[in-house]
């Protein structure tokens, strides 16, 4: 029975129900981490007695009338950059790690929402990468074909919704790290609007641009983790006080307009799963529109300037020293940060407002969503022994989201659902983007290309 469990809303009904104990569900996750996470590196730390514990906890408490709604005794896991009772964070490396004594906002919320964390996820060293290898904790692996990548730098946070380690995760993105991840192992994964989840008590990449966000096996359960997730926080200086989230589904009145990518010429990767993707779409009934992303290039060039210089600032006392305990490709990596001048980064900071007016008004002015490719085609081969410098790195990550960081920049939101199979026989996938605090629309719409999808 546990087994034909696919989404958060089928587990509701069957513990209300009383098909399924909760702590029967935790006991099968965690027995599928332990069988397989030797292998694939996902899981970083498992919380075994403690997810057994709040099991029966919530059991109780369901039985005594109290229900906390959606969330309420589902199994989810967490990327390793949260500060939580009694554990913390790694942040995928061996240096110390600067965190919050008080625990995460996020996890706080999780934990009042009646989620069960199972465990921590592994992650690219700081967040600084793109493949999911991790000189401490072992490359995470795609689930789907383990000779794979999984993207990042919520490797984890993917690899474990596909692997059937947990119903949801948690990841975060600051260019395209939950949409990445999600489109190679074939799950769905939300970066939300800038400011709608509280990201106190979480080790950043970017203060500028990371986001906090959830990645599932369908639609709707992004909706609900995001309802759960949202909101105020007050120790983050950039949190909205209007930021709570209401997930229900709806239909349209009118078919949606949905913005393409008229002019592909540009994007030096192979296209055809997306003009595929556009058949489906058009052959639905929704309503295509060409657009055009002329400043592309500007807003990746901005985004890059902010994202290598604050992830060096955080990161100074590691670039500095001898720290034995960074890895010497992540080191590399943000040591291309401390060469941004405060003039330029101060001229992308001071561009993005005027941008974002920009792009909204030309644009998205006539379309509710806009459809792009999310990365390369299919989750691409990772060749140990391929030496890599920090310029190859660089290079590789940035042919892998090109159509991604402008998003972070913009402070947009994105989702990236799945759409089919390649010609390796792993998945593709696409991403929609809407306006700041449209995620209502956005997945909704999404919804309606899920069903199209999986025809």
């Amino acid at each position: 029975m546990i087994e034909d469990l696919s989404t958060i809303r089928q587990y509701g009904m069957q513990i209300r129900e009383g098909k399924l104990r909760i702590k029967d569900a935790v006991q099968h996750y965690q027995k599928k981490i332990n069988e397989r996470n030797t292998e694939l590196n996902i899981v970083v730390k498992s919380f075994e007695d403690e997810a057994q514990d709040k099991a029966e906890a919530l059991e109780e408490e369901l039985r005594q009338g109290k229900d906390r709604g959606p969330m309420h005794g589902v199994p989810i896991a967490v990327k390793d950059i949260f500060a939580m009772t009694g554990c913390v964070p790694a942040a995928g490396s061996g240096a110390e790690i600067r965190c919050s004594d008080e625990e995460a906002a996020v996890i706080r919320k999780l934990k009042a929402s009646g989620a069960i964390i199972l465990g921590t996820l592994n992650l690219d060293e700081f967040a600084a990468g793109g493949t999911g290898a991790n000189f401490w904790f072992g490359r995470c692996k795609n689930p789907l074909d383990p000779r794979r990548i999984t993207g990042g730098s919520s490797s984890g946070s993917a690899a474990a919704v596909s692997a059937g380690f947990c119903l949801a995760s948690i990841g975060s993105d600051a260019g395209g790290s939950i949409r990445i991840p999600a489109a190679f192992c074939g799950v769905y994964g939300l970066k939300p609007t800038y400011g709608r989840v509280g990201r106190s008590g979480a080790v950043p990449r970017t203060w500028s641009m990371d986001c906090i966000g959830p990645l599932a096996s369908s639609v709707d359960d992004l909706g609900i983790v995001l309802a759960a997730i949202s909101g105020f926080d007050a120790d983050d200086p950039t949190s909205r006080r209007d930021s709570d989230f209401i997930w229900t589904q709806q239909d349209h009145d009118n078919p949606p307009r949905i913005g393409f990518l008229s002019d592909k010429s540009g994007s030096h990767m192979p296209l055809a799963h997306y003009e595929r993707a556009l058949t489906s779409i058009e052959q639905s009934g929704l309503l295509l529109i060409p657009k055009s992303l002329d400043k592309l290039d500007l807003y990746t060039e901005y985004h890059q300037r902010v994202v290598k210089s604050e992830a060096a600032t955080y990161h100074r006392v590691a670039l500095r020293g001898q720290d034995s305990t960074v890895a010497p490709e992540t080191v590399a990596a943000l040591r291309s940060g401390m060469q941004v001048s405060a003039m330029d980064y101060l001229e992308a900071q001071t561009q993005r407002e005027l941008l974002l007016q920009e792009f909204s008004g030309h644009v998205m002015d006539d379309v509710e969503v806009l459809v792009l490719p999310v990365s390369y085609e299919e989750a691409p081969i990772y060749h140990e022994d391929k030496f890599r410098d920090a310029e190859m790195i660089n290079q590789e990550f940035a042919r892998a989201s090109i159509f991604t960081r402008f998003v972070n920049f913009l402070g947009l939101p994105a989702v990236s659902l799945p759409t089919g199979v390649g010609p390796s026989g792993l998945p593709t996938a696409v991403q929609l983007i809407a306006k700041p605090f449209e995620e209502a629309t956005m997945l909704n719409i999404a919804a309606e290309m899920e069903s199209v999808f999986s025809r």
